[in-house]
């Protein structure tokens, strides 16, 4: 919607005045230094933006420092909305049922139901006429990628690029570091070693500050039980394309009945009759989980890093750098590839869109297209010289001081920094035309700072220079992740199958696991029968096609 400019002016400084006497010196610093307020900025545009993701913590970004100044770059104030709760579903049916659309939308899961009820401006036109920054971000490969493949159009831009440099591997099957240093810091590889390891390190051990240690857990609550439903899919050396795994021939299988679920199990049956595994692995919630693994007494488990980040937090908080769980890249013996370092390539899940109700859509895709340009983007990643980061002969540096800022996340949120804008953004370890890097955390001073002393001895032990080099690289592939690959409401059937398909592995999977030795086969069988019958494998041939168009439209 079109603003007068004096009257945003007038609240720019109303704002000004506010922080100026809220503010620390540190702040109040910034702000002099930024230049927020030069005479002549001017906002020209106000538009509404809501993130659908419920994991985006809420941020007025243009009320942040950075925010006010790419504010001041492309003449455009965002006034920002989130999801109040995690059911997108419903928020997005009431949108399209009242056409109370905002002028942006990030959609997250619900593209296609906004796409459906014809919510969405194709930006085809405007990328070619406008898109000048991105066209420098996004290869003509990667933009084919993003067409809709109902109608071909282009509506959104993926935030989702490839992977700067690994600080950790992005999953694995994790041992604390006392149980590794204990065997002079071996590479697990092997599935029956692995096990073996816990099992020797539980009975020498079996207990801790005064409570029975746990050989093995799992997450199980609610959505996460996907973990466990993965691992297998992992140890036989793929990487997380959602419930199937893809063939050299670009088609999907599910792995829901593969030999490989039956062994992974089987094991951890063996474990539970042993009294090896977590007795309340599939009734303790995701907190629950995390409190569990903080408390030190946890001594396996599979995740992905991002899951468990906050138990690290509370063992490095609590000092209990020893029972710090590091992962390994186990796979079954006989396969002799892993990829728990997962897969980077350009995502293809929806980004920023425009909707029918925003007023002046070409004024909306060229703030889009200017948030890919250096200028923003070097505010957006790096704040402001002097105060964020330092100038030296060119090259953007960090001292100790703005590390210790940069990796506090109150200071981080305060500022507006990062990944709080879902905008396009290029790949990570990607550069600017000046040499420097687009993202701080490429740099080595960045890398360096975020090891901690614990970690610099299993660095040492294991001749790495990344915690994430214990694993093979980052796979990269035509089709991208696959999990990705929504399933339209045009297929209610597929979607039907699945859910049904979910619901049985649920139930099975922990009567399969908590069952007597001489009963688990029974128990397979019958668990293969129901899910025959619900049609469990109904969504590969679907994804199969998505999975060949993808490459198609690469290849162009």
């Amino acid at each position: 919607m079109r603003v007068k400019k004096f009257m945003v002016v007038l609240a720019y400084i109303m704002i000004f005045l506010f922080q100026l006497g809220c503010a620390n010196s540190l702040d109040n610093t910034d702000i002099s230094q930024a230049g927020l307020y030069d005479a002549g900025s001017a906002i020209d545009e106000v538009f509404s933006l809501f993130i659908m993701d419920p994991r985006q913590e809420p941020i007025d970004l243009s009320n942040t420092a950075v925010g006010i100044k790419v504010s001041k770059l492309t003449g455009v104030k965002l006034k920002t909305e989130y999801i109040s709760s995690s059911d997108e579903k419903t928020k997005a049916s009431f949108m399209v049922a009242t056409k109370d659309y905002p002028e942006l939308i990030a959609p997250h899961n619900e593209y296609a139901t906004f796409k459906a009820a014809g919510a969405l401006v194709p930006l085809d036109d405007y990328i070619d006429k406008y898109g000048q920054n991105i066209k420098k971000i996004y290869t003509e490969q990667e933009l084919n990628m993003l067409r809709d493949p109902i109608d071909g159009h282009i509506y959104y831009l993926t935030p989702y690029r490839k992977n700067s440099r690994l600080l950790y591997p992005s999953s694995g099957f994790y041992l604390p570091i006392t149980a590794l240093r204990e065997l002079d810091w071996p590479k697990v590889t092997s599935f029956d070693q692995y096990f073996e390891i816990i099992r020797n390190y539980v009975r020498a051990n079996p207990v801790y500050n005064g409570e029975p240690t746990i050989g093995f857990t799992a997450l199980t609550d609610n959505w996460r039980i996907y973990t466990l439903f993965n691992a297998p899919n992992y140890l036989a050396g793929n990487p997380n394309t959602g419930g199937v795994w893809v063939d050299k021939n670009y088609e999907a299988h599910s792995f829901m009945l593969s030999d490989w679920a039956y062994k992974y199990y089987k094991k951890l049956n063996e474990l539970w009759n042993e009294g090896l595994l977590d007795k309340d692995m599939f009734t303790q919630n995701y907190d629950a989980y995390k409190a569990k693994i903080a408390s030190g007494r946890v001594i396996g488990f599979y995740d992905e890093r991002w899951q468990i980040q906050d138990a690290i937090d509370m063992l490095e908080k609590q000092g209990l750098f020893d029972r710090v769980p590091i992962a390994m890249p186990v796979v079954f013996d006989g396969v002799n590839k892993e990829a728990y370092n997962g897969i980077s390539v350009m995502g293809t899940g929806a980004g920023i869109c425009i909707t029918r109700n925003c007023e002046d859509p070409e004024a909306a895709f060229k703030f889009i297209d200017k948030m890919a340009s250096e200028e923003v983007l070097k505010v957006v990643y790096w704040g402001f010289e002097g105060v964020d980061y330092t100038v030296q002969n060119g090259k953007f540096t960090l001292t100790d001081a703005q590390l210790e800022r940069m990796n506090d996340p109150d200071y981080v949120r305060k500022r507006g920094l990062g990944s709080f804008w879902l905008f396009p953004h290029p790949d990570g370890g990607a550069k600017f035309s000046d040499g420097n890097y687009v993202f701080p955390q490429d740099t080595a001073e960045y890398m360096n700072y975020k090891y901690k002393d614990y970690e610099k001895e299993v660095l040492k032990a294991y001749n790495l220079t990344s915690m994430a080099d214990l694993m093979a690289p980052p796979l990269e592939t035509p089709y991208g992740f696959v999990w990705d690959i929504p399933i339209p409401d045009s297929e209610p059937e597929i979607k039907a199958a699945n859910q049904k398909a979910s619901d049985i592995a649920r139930k099975y999977t922990a009567r399969l696991i908590m069952s007597a030795p001489e009963q688990y086969d029974l128990l397979w069988q019958e668990y293969a029968d129901e899910m025959e019958n619900a049609n469990y494998d109904m969504a590969d041939q679907f994804l199969t096609g998505e999975i060949k168009r993808r490459v198609v439209e690469r290849d162009k």
